[in-house]
């Protein structure tokens, strides 16, 4: 028996993200991967700092990734393209319609999708800003978020 062909046909492994129930770190591996996978640039350290310190309760809900591109590092908007199938390879479905805005001179300057997975929600935004576009991926788990939204509904009924 030729080895190559076996090890080729062999089934290929879950990755950790793909077995049981999402979890932040799951969801976490996730983001990393896709980005990765995609050549998008790496999440904005800083950026992310920002929403783990935060005091807004809803935070505990959300895993952020934010990548700049640069003029070294070109972030061009057929990346959505590249991460909304690699969400959807994944096992992410697309949960409306995809929505892009054109600039003045007919170029993309905003792209926005919505995709869903086992009780979470990730949200993909493409923006061109002044100089340089930015790519978002803000991930949040539904029901922490209902919760949270009901918990500062009772505080702000009393």
């Amino acid at each position: 028996m030729d080895r190559t062909s076996a090890a080729r046909s062999a089934p290929v492994a879950a990755r950790p993200e793909d077995s049981g129930a999402i979890t932040k770190a799951k969801m976490r591996l996730v983001l990393d991967g896709i980005t990765r996978d995609v050549g998008a640039p790496p999440s904005d350290s800083e950026w992310g700092s920002t929403l783990k310190s935060s005091d807004n309760p809803m935070a505990a809900c959300f895993v952020a990734y934010k990548g700049f591109g640069t003029a070294a590092s070109p972030l061009e908007v057929d990346r959505t393209d590249a991460l909304a199938a690699a969400l959807t390879g994944r096992g992410w479905a697309e949960d409306r319609k995809r929505t892009t805005r054109k600039a003045p001179d007919g170029t993309v300057d905003v792209v926005q999708a919505v995709f869903k997975k086992l009780g979470w929600t990730i949200v993909m935004e493409y923006r061109m800003l002044t100089d340089y576009p930015v790519l978002s991926l803000n991930a949040f788990d539904d029901a922490c978020v209902k919760k949270a939204q009901a918990a500062q509904d009772s505080t702000s009924a009393n």
